[in-house]
């Protein structure tokens, strides 16, 4: 499957993990059924992955998967919330029942059912509500859909006492209730002129969105203009004028003569009755005219006419409980606003550090990609990728400078989508000098896992980003200030999404090491941990600031010049100093190669052995008679190879040198060389036949890379030492 077709189905993949997590934070029991669905079709992209089907083939199926169970449900929803708004129950029920029948769940079920009777009883109001209410009482979350299913019914008909007798739980705090009840309570509260309940209403409103809730951008439309009502309907000039100002999502959509009605009503219940009146009066004239505001003359004239023919007795009886429930309650009611700008102005806030780091990993990464094959081991070693090996050997920079190399887009991508996403959150929290630092260490514990679980190669940022995925989670836990963007029902989603995708391409993608993924995760929560008694306090937070700064430096300068003075002196393979001779099972022949390489036991046999290397490089030995001509066995060999090579599907031939005849390794040595294609990566396989009297030594190197020549000094000595025992 080429790069381009797995970097889109990793993007499907994207939409249904994200789908399945927000499900399962809603309650496992009341989504099993569609949970499965969607866990089976991630299973079929995850199998259609790994065992690389066609890219046209896999991508079809997966976006007819995706937009059977998951976008046409959404367009479903989409058309049943347009039909409820605009009081159309009784067409409904097409809409539920093809959900229904798409997405399986109790949800779904239920909603079907209040379809069902929204479109027998439409006609009916009192009927229609009788009927609902005769659906509750079932537990929730269905007593909730229920509810909002009623209040709608009680708003579209101006019913706002039944409203606030169908939706306010008296067995519930106000802070208990959804965000979908609260918001038509505010409202009902308001028009029955029961301001201290709609005040205590609209503060867990304002609550149910800083809390780690749902805060989906139609959420804080709706949030903001329920402000703008409420800061009207108890004439609250200065916060009124200061959201109009602020020009939030919401209230930027209403039209211009609609926005200033209302700050004519706020006026108008502050007591500035004359200014008031005098807008009010204006806009209605004005929209009169105007046949993009028909639409809202009814309710305007309405509005307009009750409050100044009840000028009286709102001056007598209503304005004094105003103020003084300004008084009462405009403090708590700042603090909360003022917490809800933090976040927003933390949000904001510049993140110097993750764009740093975006930009670095992107370039340096793009540039090997580009210029260098990252795929082949020899520019893997000596680019500074990480391994188990040669850590072991001492090459300690390779804990460091292996995070910012990619061996594919994909990986590289990813990485770079999951930094952006959650990175800056964790940036504002720490500040960037911790930030700096936690990422690094966590790429450095990745590091360390994959030196102890032995891996031979291994690069990419991805330990470090999960590093900083773990301590989201851990500020999260324990409620870091600063986390509560963390926490929002759809960013947590995505952030457990990223871990689990992440785990997966470790576990399809060549060169993405699980193990590495899994250290950065324990390193980054043990960091967090560290972490959260110290930033409770600035001065210690400053300090350890200062401490990280240098620790970055001294890591960042100890392995640039370690990397530095071993690349003039060369890397492995080229450093190979210490051979031991080795022989295979029956003692027939011995042949001199690294300590490092190990012979493989399975294949230690009378003629033959197999041994390999720290980075899976493999030889091969097998020892024959052979009475024919050197000239004649070569030819043979060569034409018997390249028609092999033909026939393999999965390697395709790029060049071959050789026969070459070596007479300074010894006398009867031949070489050929063949540099492959092996599953989009590099292969050369190095084949020496020694002759000697009358017998033959094939010994055969299969080596991941196109630099066979960095292997000579090696390839060379085994050639050149291979020999018969002499009980033989």
């Amino acid at each position: 499957m080429d790069i381009a077709y797995r970097l889109l189905m990793y993007l499907l993949m994207a939409n249904v993990g994200y789908m399945m997590f927000s499900l399962f934070q809603k309650g496992f029991k009341h989504y099993s059924g569609y949970i499965s669905q969607l866990f089976f079709l991630l299973c079929l992209m995850i199998v259609m992955l790994a065992r690389d089907f066609s890219g046209g083939l896999a991508i079809s199926l997966s976006l007819a998967g995706i937009g059977v169970l998951v976008l046409l449900p959404m367009y479903l929803q989409r058309q049943i919330d347009l039909l409820m708004a605009e009081n159309r129950f009784t067409e409904i029920e097409p809409y539920a029942r093809w959900k229904s029948h798409l997405a399986w769940t109790e949800m779904n079920s239920h909603l079907h059912e209040l379809a069902l009777i929204a479109e027998k009883f439409g006609e009916n109001v009192a009927q229609l509500e009788q009927e609902m209410r005769g659906m509750l009482r079932r537990g929730e979350p269905y007593d909730g859909v229920t509810r909002v299913f009623l209040g709608l019914i009680h708003f579209n008909n101006r019913n706002f006492s039944g409203l606030i007798d169908d939706l306010r739980l008296p067995d519930k705090k106000f802070s208990e209730q959804s965000f979908e009840e609260l918001l038509y309570l505010v409202r009902a509260y308001l028009e029955t002129t029961r301001y201290d309940e709609a005040v205590s209403a609209q503060i867990a409103l304002e609550m149910a969105t800083a809390d780690g809730e749902d805060s989906s951008p139609e959420k804080r439309a709706n949030l903001v203009i329920s402000r703008m009502i409420f800061f009207a309907f108890l004439g609250w000039n200065e916060e009124f004028d200061t959201l109009m100002k602020a020009e939030e999502e919401g209230i930027d959509r209403l039209p211009p003569d609609l926005k200033d009605f209302w700050w004519g009503v706020c006026r108008f219940n502050s007591g500035d009755y004359e200014a008031g009146e005098k807008k009010m009066a204006g806009i209605i004239s004005a929209s009169g005219k105007e046949e993009d505001s028909e639409a809202w003359l009814p309710f305007m004239r309405k509005r307009y006419f009750s409050l100044v023919e009840n000028r009286d007795f709102f001056d007598r009886k209503v304005l004094s409980h105003l103020k003084s429930l300004y008084t009462g309650n405009i403090e708590e009611f700042r603090a909360v606003m003022k917490a809800d700008e933090e976040q927003a102005e933390m949000i904001e806030t510049s993140t110097p550090a993750t764009s740093l780091l975006t930009w670095i990993i992107m370039i340096v990464s793009v540039v090997l990609i580009v210029t260098r094959n990252v795929e082949d081991i020899v520019t893997l070693i000596d680019l500074g990728a990480n391994s188990s090996f040669l850590v072991r050997e001492g090459e300690y920079f390779r804990l460091f400078s292996y995070q910012f190399i990619h061996i594919g887009w994909v990986h590289l991508l990813m990485n770079l989508v999951a930094l952006k996403f959650f990175g800056p959150p964790i940036e504002r929290i720490t500040g960037w000098p911790l930030y700096l630092a936690a990422f690094f260490v966590s790429g450095i514990a990745g590091g360390l896992a994959a030196v102890h679980t032995g891996q031979p190669l291994s690069a990419g940022a991805s330990a470090a980003v999960l590093g900083l995925l773990s301590m989201a989670i851990v500020f999260e836990v324990f409620k870091v200030k600063g986390s509560e963007s963390l926490a929002r029902r759809n960013n947590f989603s995505t952030l457990l999404f990223i871990l689990v995708i992440n785990l997966i391409i470790g576990a399809v993608e060549k060169g993405v090491d699980n193990s590495a993924h899994l250290g950065g995760l324990l390193g980054g929560a043990i960091i967090a941990i560290l972490l959260l008694p110290i930033l409770k306090s600035p001065l210690f937070k400053r300090l350890a600031g200062f401490v990280a700064v240098w620790a970055v430096i001294f890591i960042a300068g100890i392995s640039s010049w370690q990397m530095y003075s071993l690349n003039n002196v060369g890397f492995y393979p080229r450093t190979i100093r210490e051979f031991a001779e080795i022989s295979n099972a029956s003692a027939t022949f011995a042949l001199q190669l690294p300590v490092s390489w190990q012979i493989d036991p399975s294949e230690n046999k009378p003629l033959s052995l197999e041994a390999t290397g720290p980075f899976r490089e493999r030889v091969s030995v097998l020892v024959g008679l052979n009475a024919e001509p050197a000239e004649d066995v070569l030819a043979e060999y060569v034409e018997q190879r390249s028609r092999e090579i033909e026939n393999t599907q999965e390697i395709s031939l790029k060049s071959r040198r050789g026969p070459e005849k070596l007479d300074e390794l010894r006398s009867g040595v031949y070489r050929v060389r063949w540099l492959l294609e092996s599953g989009g990566g590099p292969l050369s396989v190095v084949d020496y036949l020694v002759f000697e009297k009358d017998v033959l030594f094939l010994v055969r190197f299969f080596i991941g890379t196109e630099s066979a020549s960095s292997y000579e000094k090696l390839t060379g000595q085994a050639a050149a030492t291979v020999r018969l025992l002499e009980n033989n």
